[in-house]
């Protein structure tokens, strides 16, 4: 009998570890995977948020917390909310993107390496600190708060957006779990659906990301209990919002599919019909669902307050 594969992670290595490993071996596909850019497309959607959620039209000086490669505080800085642009992330590789895509845009960036639990800059230092997909990544999300009230100046302004909710998050699994079910049974009797076997051993980049895939999200979240976290670490007038419900279902189904797929399969008339798609169904959520159905069913989260004083 053959003795079981052994993974070169243990079951329990630290959330912060496993994200850098993770993040630093995604970080040069990553805007691929995710359909990040910096051009209109991108920047409409981080404004929509920015207009709905911040009550200045611009701020001088901005932080990005876990910032990934860019997407959020550059597409911010191109819409007209930031002077001057400051980004960390716990992973160098990360930053490393993010820099080069800043430089693409001509934004004068100020990148470091650093864990949004413990940020190295004084009190006061910034007026907005602003993070998308990040709390969830953490240990000690309310930590993190406490850090980004810590280094807003008085009157300062928090915004954190694409954060899942919990019901959110469960209903996602199950739609992936579901289409990759689907399209798996498809290319069973459409072999061109198939994706193409590896021709060698994976890589290690390969085997960080295979391996870490689900150990880098640690955090679900109830909108409410969220407010009352940034509460607690010191913000005045939070408001929670919340997005994305039948947007949802079918961007997690659009994902799934793209990720199975073979590479050059689906091309540029399906990316023309799954972001339509996904902006008639969001406007939907926004016009129709939001009126109706409780804020913890959709599935991103965002949250925004301001330091007092």
């Amino acid at each position: 009998m053959a003795a079981p594969e052994e993974t070169p992670f243990p079951a329990e290595i630290d959330a912060k570890r496993a994200n850098i490993l993770y993040h630093d071996a995604a970080a040069k596909a990553y805007d691929a995977k995710w359909a990040i850019s910096f051009d209109e497309r991108c920047i409409a959607y981080v404004r929509d948020r920015a207009e709905r959620m911040l009550p200045e039209r611009r701020y001088g000086r901005a932080l990005e917390v876990g910032c990934g490669t860019g997407f959020f505080l550059l597409n911010l800085w191109q819409a007209g909310f930031v002077g001057e642009a400051h980004a960390t992330d716990i992973s160098s590789g990360m930053l490393q993107v993010c820099l080069e895509s800043a430089r693409t845009i001509g934004c004068d960036l100020r990148a470091r390496t650093a864990d949004a639990e413990c940020l190295p800059f004084a009190d006061g230092t910034f007026d907005l600190v602003v993070g998308h997909a990040v709390l969830h990544h953490l240990p000690q999300p309310e930590r993190a708060l406490a850090e980004a009230h810590r280094v807003l100046a008085p009157g300062g302004a928090l915004l954190i957006a694409g954060e899942p909710s919990r019901a959110g998050d469960r209903l996602a699994r199950h739609v992936g779990r579901a289409t990759s079910r689907a399209f798996r049974a498809a290319a069973s009797i459409a072999p061109r659906l198939r994706k193409p076997m590896a021709s060698g051993p994976p890589t290690d980049d390969e085997r960080v990301l295979s391996e870490l895939e689900w150990r880098v999200d640690v955090q679900t979240f109830e909108p409410d209990a969220l407010a009352a976290m940034a509460c607690r670490a010191g913000f005045v007038d939070v408001r929670v919002e919340a997005e994305e419900l039948v947007s949802s279902v079918v961007g997690w189904a659009v994902r799934t599919i793209e990720a199975e797929a073979p590479d050059g399969l689906l091309g540029e008339r399906w990316a023309r019909f799954a972001y339509r798609t996904y902006l008639a169904l969001y406007r939907v959520d926004r016009a129709v669902l939001y009126g109706i159905v409780p804020k913890r069913l959709f599935h991103n989260v965002l949250i925004s307050g301001s330091r007092g004083g």
